[in-house]
């Protein structure tokens, strides 16, 4: 699998816009290959586990994504960073690096093994705790790139303000034959999204995607 290749997939044919060893992110493209939502400056990748996609997909052709294509998704960009167990994000302000650093010592997490982020912007969704997007933060670095720390320190404080002391995991609720099942995610991490006028989004989430908590059973409490 490379960067841009089209599948048929789900009925359609798509492109694969990024992908990892958990993942696969796609956009659905038109009979000429061009794609659905070209001119949307803001979109959310289509997401699947990449074992469902390798099992559900049907390889069409090599297609190399363009120049301007390629600078607007930024598929060099990882899907995901920071993501640890252990601990859950917390409902206070951080003033500065020493207050991250005593938060992640909970749970003896490194502060110099933060992955940083290679851009010069990035845009941010909070989460709330029942995992719906709240509105987004645009962070700007001139440096052109945001080291680990500087990166979750904002974060941080961004994710504070939609979170109970007293609850320390998103959830997730559906309906089952017997009634409603819970989810459960604790965690930190940050999870690719998609772009947001034309610069890369990620969201703050657990110590997994949302996708993949969709096929995790070891969460329902």
């Amino acid at each position: 699998m490379k960067v841009g290749d089209i599948y048929s997939f789900t009925n359609n044919r798509i492109r694969v816009m990024m992908f990892d060893e958990k993942e696969v992110f796609y956009l659905t493209i038109n009979s000429d290959d061009s794609f659905v939502y070209a001119k949307n400056k803001t979109l959310s990748y289509y997401r699947i586990t990449r074992e469902y996609f390798d099992n559900n997909s049907t390889f069409i052709k090599h297609l190399t994504l363009n120049e301007k294509e390629t600078e607007t998704h930024r598929p060099d960009l990882p899907l995901r960073l920071n993501c640890f167990s252990g601990l859950f994000w917390s409902s206070k302000n951080f003033e500065n690096e020493n207050d991250l650093l005593d938060f992640l010592k909970i749970a003896e997490i490194d502060i110099e093994k933060l992955d940083g982020l290679n851009s010069s912007k990035v845009v941010i969704f909070p989460t709330s705790q029942q995992q719906s997007q709240k509105k987004s933060i645009l962070l700007e670095n001139i440096k052109g790139q945001f080291s680990g720390i500087e990166l979750m320190l904002q974060c941080c404080n961004m994710q504070s303000e939609y979170v109970k002391p007293e609850k320390q995991y998103f959830s997730r609720f559906r309906l089952v034959p017997n009634g409603r099942e819970e989810k459960r995610l604790s965690g930190i991490g940050l999870y690719r999204l998609g772009i947001k006028g034309n610069v890369p989004s990620y969201y703050l989430g657990g110590e997994i995607s949302m996708i993949e908590l969709e096929s995790e059973s070891r969460y329902i409490v």
